[in-house]
């Protein structure tokens, strides 16, 4: 029986080149076969290539305690997940209470950190509009990551509704209660504008890297929404994947992490 919300149709996901493999996949979700338990169970911490067709696409998977990959829960409430090759460095960073944050954002979304090292003598293309994070517990859903540039917009667009809605309705339906809502419209103004500025100042945003220009790190984004999507199922499950150079990327982790205890989180200079 096929699994629920499974995308049908044959071939596999990896019998094409990268870019067929992205043109399978709508930009923001799309639910996904079990293919990808295979991934997991050849990819290995290292260089090499799937066995079978010549089109198949090489993939370097963060496994724990492998050559190559490092794993540190920090001070700042992060886990640091690490994985290396000979041409590049790439940092996976999670906070450890990203699923009780989420809610409390503008635009409920998930976001995990990212930063690049390229030690090569070529060019190295970071592709942030090409990650895709899957929800393993929930179908195995993907998404794929949000542009930060649209976010903005629409977050603008947002601010512009909320006001026209509280200033021209609210208030003209219910003057009595005028103070009231213009303080509660100027909070909610405020975390949009706050969310805007750091998503325009702090997201990862598509650039290429050389020796001139060796690093790379930013902020990426994903939404939360779909109908496959249920309550969180504690600990959480994902695979984050995406391009670099001729390869995939894979990144599992889970929310909260392994062993993950009650944590009181130091204040700057302790």
């Amino acid at each position: 029986m096929a699994r629920r919300g499974a995308r049908q149709g044959g071939g596999g996901l990896f019998n094409t080149s990268w870019d067929g493999w992205a043109r399978q996949w709508p930009f923001y979700t799309a639910p996904v076969r079990s293919v990808w338990g295979i991934i997991a169970a050849i990819a290995l911490c290292g260089l090499g290539a799937f066995a079978g067709s010549k089109q198949t696409i090489p993939a370097i998977r963060w496994t724990e305690n492998a050559a190559n990959c490092s794993l540190r829960d920090a001070d700042d409430g992060r886990t640091y997940y690490g994985l290396s090759s000979e041409d590049f460095e790439i940092t996976l960073a999670v906070d450890r209470q990203e699923l009780e944050k989420i809610p409390h954002r503008a635009k409920p979304m998930l976001g995990v950190f990212l930063t690049f090292h390229y030690k090569g003598g070529g060019q190295f293309d970071v592709q942030q509009n090409r990650m895709y994070l899957e929800f393993t517990k929930h179908f195995q859903v993907v998404k794929g990551s949000l542009d930060p540039d649209d976010m903005v917009k629409q977050l603008q667009q947002n601010v512009d509704d909320l006001t026209d809605e509280v200033e021209r309705h609210d208030v003209k339906k219910h003057p009595e209660l005028k103070g009231q809502k213009e303080t509660e419209l100027q909070a909610r103004l405020k975390d949009y504008t706050e969310m805007m500025d750091f998503i325009s100042t702090r997201g990862l945003k598509p650039v290429t890297l050389d020796s001139s220009n060796s690093s790379a790190s930013g902020w990426v984004f994903f939404s939360i929404r779909d109908k496959w999507i249920g309550p969180w199922r504690k600990p959480e499950e994902f695979v984050l994947r995406f391009p670099a150079e001729n390869f995939v990327v894979e990144f599992p982790f889970t929310l909260p992490p392994k062993g993950a205890k009650v944590e009181f989180r130091k204040r700057p200079g302790e």
